[in-house]
């Protein structure tokens, strides 16, 4: 597919708006390290419109107090990427955020996914959903999270050695249950990358290569015998629960009925669980070991987001 470069405004004369929307995704998903992401039913939304009172940005949401409204917004700093600079002198940005800020859901995944996204329908660029994927990643430093939130459901991803994006989607049973647990604390993915060790012995590397692999088929048929084994890790999730109160907890909670496993969402500190049946039930228990070290946790249930980014144009009406 052809790239055309932005010519402002003539493309678009009769472009009124962008709207866009980006799933949530969790990565890791325990021994994926670095390689799965799930998209999730949480959303970033934007509307995108022409100003003629020069840069304006508007938040909305359960999440919006430390986004930024000026042009550090991480969403319009990715949109100039491809728009050009000149491009934030003349539009009006309404956010409106569902996707905890810090969390280990994806929040700066979404927020490049979307200023990409509405670059590319602004600008008439057409470039295609790998590209959006490829320069999302240069900007991310990893594909994980952006693969899920631009092609939606189970996703797996790598980078060559040229560091050039190969993602594919995988089968995700229907029938699972999801829940996701949010603490009321923050890690910030550098602090989560600083606990992990700089190298990783040919025994534990190979542990969770074997249960990612079971992990796959786990995900595919909702095997409660796959699920026990297969959601172990021993390449992050260790190092990084001495930094999550009552992460070890959730961890060791076995037998739990209708639950299959528990994870790490990407760096923490929220938590995803996967469950056969009684997954508000099993939510509040996961609470319940954060509550026991003085952190409130809220558990919602989630579906999984099999869409991706969706992005509309919107055209002016003539009168």
């Amino acid at each position: 597919m052809g790239v055309r470069q932005p010519v402002w405004f003539d493309p678009m004369e009769n472009l009124s708006a962008v709207q866009i929307r980006v799933p949530a995704s969790s990565a890791n998903l325990g021994p994926g390290f670095d390689a799965l992401g799930l998209a999730l039913g949480l959303y970033l939304r934007c509307t995108l419109r022409r100003s003629d009172a020069g840069l304006k940005v508007i938040s909305c949401g359960t999440y919006t107090s430390e986004i930024p409204t000026d042009s550090s917004n991480l969403i319009l700093r990715t949109f100039s990427r491809w728009a050009g600079e000149q491009s934030l002198d003349s539009v009006h940005l309404a956010i409106h955020n569902e996707i905890p800020l810090g969390r280990g859901l994806g929040s700066s995944a979404a927020a490049i996914v979307a200023g990409l996204a509405l670059a590319n329908e602004w600008a008439g660029l057409e470039r295609s959903r790998e590209e959006l994927i490829q320069a999302a990643t240069d900007v991310e430093g990893h594909p994980d999270n952006v693969a899920a939130a631009v092609r939606g459901g189970l996703v797996v991803s790598c980078q060559r050695d040229d560091q050039r994006v190969i993602s594919t989607n995988c089968s995700i049973a229907p029938e699972l249950q999801i829940v996701l647990v949010v603490p009321e604390c923050r890690l910030s993915t550098e602090a989560a990358r600083a606990a992990l060790p700089a190298a990783y012995s040919r025994r534990d590397a190979v542990f969770n290569v074997q249960r990612a692999a079971l992990l796959m088929q786990a995900f595919r048929d909702g095997s409660r015998e796959l699920f026990a084994e297969a959601m172990r890790d021993r390449l992050h999730q260790p190092y990084r629960a001495k930094l999550i109160p009552g992460f070890d907890e959730v961890l060791q909670l076995t037998n739990v009925p209708g639950l299959l496993g528990a994870a790490l969402s990407g760096a923490g500190p929220s938590v995803i669980a996967f469950c056969e049946a009684r997954a508000e039930e099993i939510g509040d228990i996961i609470a319940g070991c954060f509550r026991k070290h003085g952190l409130n946790a809220e558990a919602r249930l989630l579906k999984v987001d099999h869409q991706g980014v969706i992005v509309e144009r919107l055209a002016r009406v003539e009168a």
